[in-house]
């Protein structure tokens, strides 16, 4: 039997064990698709403090999936950043990641779940996010939960080197 998974609303003391998630995806999700030497350069204490310095600012609402009280993934939500965007009507998943350990067990679906509900509670129409142009688990995962390709593109520069992002979009 797979153990429960809980989603609630992230707290500021989840900052350390968002911070251990994130990093621990970015360097297994990403191998082969960003630089080895900026996954290699990710370290928990520096993502602690991003994500410490998120929950002051207040701009998002983040939850994560627990199982035993361990937190296992995450999922942040905020109005779109996009420059074509209005940010009344289009909310945008900011981050959706699941430690490698509990991929394929409904976590992240629970935790994309939950965020679109929650857009519809602040009353988005639109919610969109950004994938890696080359991380096709990603984009066959997000297409699971409804969302399609836009056409939209943009570069993510990370140490010098230009990374592709395609723009996925849901209707609510």
């Amino acid at each position: 039997m797979l153990p429960v998974v809980l989603i609630r609303p992230a707290i500021p003391g989840d900052a350390p064990a968002i911070a251990r998630v994130h990093v621990e995806t970015w360097q297994t999700a990403y191998r082969g698709q960003v630089p080895e030497a900026y996954l290699a350069s990710l370290d928990i204490g520096r993502r602690t403090a991003i994500w410490t310095e998120i929950f002051r600012e207040n701009k998002s609402i983040t939850f994560v999936a627990e199982i035993e009280n361990k937190v296992i993934g995450f999922c942040s939500l905020m109005p779109s950043r996009d420059e074509d965007a209005n940010k009344k009507a289009i909310g945008e998943i900011a981050a959706l990641y699941v430690s490698p350990r509990h991929w394929r067990r409904g976590a992240g679906r629970r935790l994309g779940e939950r965020a679109l509900a929650e857009a519809r509670n602040h009353g988005w129409a639109i919610v969109t996010l950004w994938v890696l142009q080359t991380n096709t688990p990603a984009q066959v995962f997000y297409e699971q939960l409804g969302f399609v390709l836009d056409g939209v593109k943009k570069m993510l520069e990370l140490d010098g080197h230009d990374l592709p992002e395609v723009r996925y979009r849901r209707m609510l």
